[in-house]
């Protein structure tokens, strides 16, 4: 089952995330950008957040099978 989770978060890091990736820290699935703060503006920072709340939104119902309860 673990198995099917992290072939799922690879498949949508490839197809559908434009900034950041899915991850894993430790035992929990992460959601990161990497972003050069040296020179970030609020536009870079505005579209790196708003693509990352639109992917915990757009793959919540997919990846909620996974959820441990």
């Amino acid at each position: 089952r673990r198995g099917e989770l992290f072939r799922q978060l690879l498949e949508l890091n490839a197809r559908e995330l434009v900034h950041g990736s899915y991850g894993l820290e430790g035992d929990h699935v992460v959601l990161t950008d990497t972003l050069d703060l040296e020179n970030l503006d609020y536009n870079e920072f505005e579209a790196s957040f708003d693509s990352i709340t639109l992917a915990v939104a757009s793959h919540l119902a997919e990846l909620a099978s996974y959820r441990e309860r």
